[in-house]
């Protein structure tokens, strides 16, 4: 027996010296697959271009909120630090790596594998050997031996009729869904920034207007007190003018909460933790906005975000329901292999290469249903893009008129501030020469602490009509802040 096996060995030792021979044959064939395959791979499926364009956050660093904070700024801690964007982003990233794994279906998948047995080498009788090879078999032996082998094995797709290549669209109009939808997150974070930054500048002219009206009924009371010292006026006006006056305080306590709550929620729309002070720009002025209605649809449809990510969306729907139609073919492939293995060094090689071809006969109609629930859920992605549509151009003609109204009321406010000043001035002189009332002044006095306040919520009510309409006409909200500023910047 161990006569036997060292023959073996030797012829073994013998055969291994054509290894370097075969070895290249084996790669030359190895190196034409490669060419043939990275050739017959479809251009369209190699090259993706997306328009989309979307910004990223910038490097994550120390957090530092000026004392002063700009529109601006706000809206570029928002892209930097905003939990809801990145998650966005992450997403897309995600799906991006999805074209990756579609593609990788057109490659060649190359695996090797090794391994080492100590075992007996007893022959076992099978179905079909005759009985009379029985009786020349070797009784069995807990002799043992050693086994080495190691392999490479080769597969690769030819053809699926389709399979492959509707998989690596769906996947790379995913992707763009994604991105898209990452682009109207941000429009949307942007949009709630600026609306709670002038909420809170809102809040603080309005602490501005509550001081005033302080400031008027404390001069009211101590007038009151002198003209009551001198015998001019009435122990009535002096207790309407403190009760005036405490009205006036409690209204100031009430604007200055609004104040902080307000820079609470700004901060949160910037999706920042922070308990340092800081205040805004507050400005009366106003940059007017082009509000035709026909132009920003054709504006919001062309640019909408959400409206490009369910049109992505649907087109994904489509390539997964052609991908189900073409599962009832067959597909084709080829297999290649070498392999080493003995029980003695040099191992034995040998390789292999053959053609697969896998045919679909029936499978409990899977495939039947498969079909029906992709043909449902790309009608279902049509309906959702036509929802979006008719919400886009509701969306633009409601803050169309919105943005007019509150325009009307800006122009009302100011109207009616003049009024309550010119009104209070009347006031203040008749009471003063004893032919008014102090009835008829506090109210003037009160008409003009509100007038202040209207046109404040006037002015600020015109704002983020405004911030409404860039956003539902699918622009840019930093690209338009940063065009108000530097039209402000040139009128200096």
């Amino acid at each position: 027996m161990s006569r036997d096996l060292a023959k073996i060995k030797n012829g073994r030792g013998r055969r291994g010296r054509n290894l370097p021979s075969l070895s290249l044959r084996t790669l030359g064939f190895l190196l034409f697959l490669w060419t043939f395959l990275v050739y017959s791979i479809p251009a369209r499926a190699q090259s993706f271009d997306s328009n989309t364009t979307i910004l990223a956050p910038s490097k994550e660093r120390a957090l530092a909120i000026p004392h002063h904070l700009t529109l601006l700024q706000a809206m570029e801690i928002t892209i930097d630090r905003h939990p809801q964007y990145k998650q966005a982003l992450h997403t897309a990233q995600a799906n991006k790596e999805v074209i990756g794994e579609a593609f990788s279906n057109y490659l060649p998948h190359l695996s090797a594998g090794a391994g080492y047995n100590f075992e007996t080498g007893n022959f076992v009788i099978s179905p079909g050997i005759p009985a009379s090879f029985y009786a020349v078999l070797p009784a069995n032996s807990n002799q043992a031996y050693n086994f080495y082998q190691a392999s490479f094995n080769l597969t690769q797709t030819i053809y699926t009729f389709g399979q492959r290549v509707t998989q690596l669209r769906q996947a790379k109009y995913s992707y763009k869904a994604s991105l898209d939808q990452a682009r109207w997150t941000l429009v949307n974070l942007l949009y709630g920034v600026e609306t709670a930054y002038d909420t809170f500048a809102q809040n603080l002219l309005l602490v501005g207007a509550a001081k005033k009206t302080v400031d008027d009924y404390t001069a009211q009371l101590q007038v009151a007190q002198a003209e009551f010292q001198i015998g001019m006026a009435a122990k009535f006006d002096v207790l309407n003018a403190r009760v005036n006056l405490s009205n006036a305080k409690l209204n100031l306590i009430t604007a200055e909460n609004n104040v902080s709550t307000a820079r609470v929620a700004l901060s949160n729309a910037m999706g920042i933790e922070t308990n340092e002070p800081y205040t805004v720009d507050t400005d009366l002025s106003y940059a007017p906005f082009d509000a035709d209605s026909t132009k920003l649809v054709r504006t919001a449809l062309e640019n909408r975000p959400d409206l490009s990510s369910a049109m992505n969306q649907k087109l994904s729907d489509l390539q997964n329901e052609r991908y189900y139609e073409s599962t009832y073919m067959p597909s084709i492939g080829m297999t290649g292999g070498y392999t080493y293995a003995s029980m003695f060094f040099p191992l034995t090689y040998n390789w292999s290469a053959g053609a697969t071809i896998s045919i679909p006969i029936f499978s409990g109609f899977l495939t039947v249903h498969q079909e029906r629930q992709a043909q449902k859920t790309t009608l279902a992605a049509r309906d959702a893009e036509q929802n979006v549509r008719v919400g886009i151009v509701s969306a633009i003609h409601q803050d169309v008129d919105n943005l007019r109204t509150a325009l009307q009321r800006i122009r009302t406010t100011r109207d009616l501030l003049s009024q309550a000043k010119e009104s209070l001035r009347l006031a203040a002189g008749q009471y003063q020469v004893g032919v008014g009332s102090a009835v008829a002044l506090t109210q003037a006095e009160a008409d003009l602490a509100a007038a202040r306040a209207q046109v404040v919520s006037a002015v600020y009510g015109y704002k983020i009509a405004r911030a409404a309409l860039i956003k539902d006409a699918g622009l840019d909200p930093l690209s338009q802040a940063k065009r108000r500023k530097n039209t402000e910047e040139r009128k200096k």
